[in-house]
């Protein structure tokens, strides 16, 4: 288990409310409701790299008997009669099958990516955004592909992830593994780490096991990759500070909260000027006090905002995190400067994290190399090969080998 105070932030920020409906349902705020779509904004940007992705939304009730002919009973889905939608239907399970149909119906390839919510029986324990029954948000990406295209397009969607968690100032890597070996004949988990560098999944992509193609009538290998909600607790985990929530800028609701006496022409004009290069700008009224300007400055920290800048009588003050650091401008910033000070605010924060996933894997002796003969020798449990290979001389004997991911199953 994790400890709670990445929730109290992230209620601190307005992003859910303290509390649920019941466990393992949050209730999402709007600023977390704004977050999350920027969230899969931020991953559609990724997949157009390679794709023009659909993003659909599939209905919350899927009659049982059409999901029971590829999933079998599977125990950890509501199911209830509904006579007004024919009868038994499960409630938000898997999109994989609606998907598939969905493609085959409109006869394209994908990728589909479907957002919504994911209903769970939640035996044990509730974790917000880790493990809750109501599972939201929810993305799932669905891709047929040839036979002979499957890998390099998994590739493709591996990267696409890859930019994604980077964009969230995350680390991760990727580690093929055998586990799920029933449900994908190639799977890919994307791992990153806790803080205390415990290694945990964000993500799974799969070539579906042939079963699964053909109960799913697919007539092409289906491609299945999956992440949720799990990515914003990691990054309110990794990135705050005294003050509370510090978003990576791809999140951020507002970039660059303005503190000001009075909104004048000046400030007027350059914010117009920067919103019509797409920044998000957030001009507050603040009294000239001292105390004012830190309080307004600490309310933008808790809600995530990256840079606050204080307009005052004797100049510009630009106040940044993680370190916080606040130094004198000699003017506004224009749109140029203001993407330099974003970037810097990221690399800072993807430091950070980056020194835990260190020290969390490789340091800790997780991450190794080894080569075919030594690879679970001893006892040794190999959760996965990275993904890519990377080559290096086995830890044990010095021949060649790779490196593998040690341990058991984590979530």
């Amino acid at each position: 288990m994790i400890g709670d105070a990445y929730l109290r932030t992230l209620e601190d920020a307005g992003f859910v409310l303290p509390g649920g409906y019941g466990r393992g349902i949050p209730v999402w705020r709007d600023a977390g409701l704004r977050a999350a779509r920027r969230l899969v904004s931020a991953f559609e940007t990724a997949l157009a790299r390679w794709w023009a992705p659909t993003i659909v939304e599939h209905p919350f009730l899927m009659p049982a008997a059409e999901y029971r002919a590829v999933f079998g009973d599977y125990s950890n889905v509501y199911e209830a009669d509904v006579p007004e939608a024919g009868g038994p239907c499960v409630l938000a399970p898997d999109n994989m099958a609606a998907s598939v149909g969905w493609l085959r119906e409109h006869g394209v390839p994908g990728p589909l990516v479907a957002v919504g919510g994911l209903l769970r029986e939640l035996p044990g324990g509730a974790q917000p955004l880790f493990r809750d029954r109501h599972i939201w948000p929810a993305v799932q990406v669905t891709h047929l592909v040839p036979d002979d295209d499957a890998l390099g397009e998994l590739e493709r969607h591996r990267l696409a992830l890859t930019r994604l968690h980077e964009a969230l100032c995350l680390p991760v890597m990727t580690v093929r593994t055998g586990s799920l070996a029933s449900y994908g004949r190639t799977t890919y988990l994307t791992v990153s780490c806790l803080p205390d560098g415990r290694p945990t999944v964000t993500a799974t992509l799969y070539v579906m096991s042939g079963r699964y193609r053909d109960l799913l009538r697919a007539g092409a290998e289906v491609i299945d990759v999956g992440f949720t909600g799990k990515l914003l607790a990691l990054v309110a985990l990794h990135h705050r500070d005294s003050s509370g929530l510090v978003l990576p800028s791809v999140l951020a609701g507002t970039e660059i909260g303005v503190l000001a006496a009075e909104e004048d022409e000046r400030i007027r004009g350059w914010r117009d000027r920067l919103l019509r290069d797409g920044a998000r700008v957030g001009v507050t009224a603040c009294a000239p006090r001292r105390s004012a300007r830190r309080r307004g400055e600490r309310r933008h920290f808790r809600e995530g905002v990256p840079l606050v800048l204080g307009v005052r009588d004797e100049g510009l003050r630009l106040a940044r995190r993680s370190p916080l650091h606040r130094s004198d401008l000699p003017d506004l910033p224009d749109a140029g400067t203001l993407r330099g000070e974003l970037a810097a605010h990221d690399e800072r924060l993807r430091r950070s994290s980056a020194l835990r996933f260190t020290a969390g894997l490789r340091d800790a002796g997780l991450l190794v190399a080894r080569c075919d003969g030594c690879a679970g020798a001893d006892g040794e449990q190999v959760f996965g090969q990275v993904v890519p290979e990377a080559e290096a001389p086995c830890g044990r004997c010095g021949a060649a080998g790779s490196e593998v991911l040690l341990g058991g199953r984590f979530y």
